[in-house]
């Protein structure tokens, strides 16, 4: 295995910033004392964050299923593309193919992030991504349900087209709309606006924290209302509150069951399968984590930990959830 050089300039200079500034930041301390103070900071961090799982069950169990669902989301973004290295060079991958590879690869990585991002304490940035995850949700459900808007979102390559497709058919709450329409009939209860209600939290955190105002800049200074935080954001340390994170990002895996039915491997909606080749297909640890997490999802509503209690349209959804 080939080690790469580093030229001898920058060594001499990193040197020189070590032995300087990054000494004197560290008020006179060496290299040594340095690299402990940074361990110890970290293992603060951690030696809190597991303190809140221990203490907090909801917390424990929320934050565990949003791990289940990012690593269900990586696999089947993995298995997207060793079926295409499956397929002949001249197959061309279906619109439904490349849309679900584009989504469940960023679903994943985003999912990874925000959770990195909870357990090292940085829980209004993590709000932030959040946003993020909610609207690729959104669109997904959508293409699910409309084939024309899924080949949109494929030939929106450039910038230009990326931005005007979100103008059309995201911006100003477009695609929540729709969503909110396909779970109504896929619950049986019509019009309903209990995907507004059950992510009002998560749109509300994400509008603020994510544009330029004066309240994004003072939360990050002072925290945000309900946010039970116990030292100034500006010096991170996960709190307990993230759990509000983890509850809005499981109750939208919910709804993508409900509008991905027997997806993967079996058609619904206007897709196709996702999968084409026969090893994919044969895959048996794609059936054993996808019905994990309907079995996940099922616990979750079960113990009343996605939906609001008491809530007529969420009691619904817990009724008319079953595993296909």
């Amino acid at each position: 295995m080939d080690t790469v050089k580093i030229p001898h300039r920058l060594t001499s200079v990193r040197k020189a910033f070590d032995t300087g500034i990054l000494m004197d930041y560290h008020r006179g301390k060496n290299e040594a004392e340095i690299d402990i103070l940074e361990e110890a900071g970290l293992r603060t961090r951690k030696a809190k964050f597991k303190k809140i799982l221990d203490a907090d069950p909801e917390f424990y169990l929320l934050y565990h299923c949003t791990n289940i669902s990012a690593a269900w989301l990586s696999f089947l973004a993995g298995a997207l593309v060793e079926d295409f290295s499956d397929t002949s060079v001249d197959h061309q991958p279906s619109d439904e193919q490349v849309a679900a590879l584009a989504f469940f690869s960023r679903l994943a990585n985003d999912l990874w992030a925000i959770i990195e991002l909870t357990e090292m304490g940085f829980d209004l940035q993590a709000r932030t991504l959040s946003r993020g995850y909610l609207e690729h949700v959104d669109v997904l459900i959508c293409c699910i349900h409309d084939r024309e808007l899924t080949k949109q979102f494929v030939n929106a390559i450039e910038p230009e087209a990326a931005n005007a497709f979100w103008h059309k058919h995201i911006s100003k709450n477009k695609a929540k709309l729709k969503v909110s329409n396909i779970i109504g009939v896929a619950l049986g209860i019509g019009k309903t606006d209990i995907v507004d209600r059950l992510r009002e939290d998560a749109d509300l955190a994400g509008s603020s924290l994510i544009h330029p105002t004066i309240l994004a800049g003072l939360s990050t200074a002072f925290g945000i209302e309900d946010g039970d935080y116990d030292s100034y954001p500006i010096f991170p340390t996960p709190i307990a509150a993230s759990v509000g994170i983890f509850r809005s990002i499981l109750i939208h895996l919910m709804w993508l069951w409900f509008a991905m039915g027997t997806l993967p491997k079996i058609k619904y909606g206007e897709w196709k399968g996702i999968f084409q080749s026969n090893r994919m297909l044969d895959n048996e640890a794609i059936d054993e984590l996808s019905e994990l997490n309907q079995r996940m999802i099922d616990f979750l509503l079960e113990h009343q930990l996605l939906m609001l209690v008491g809530d007529g349209d969420a009691d619904a959804a817990g009724e008319h959830y079953s595993p296909l």
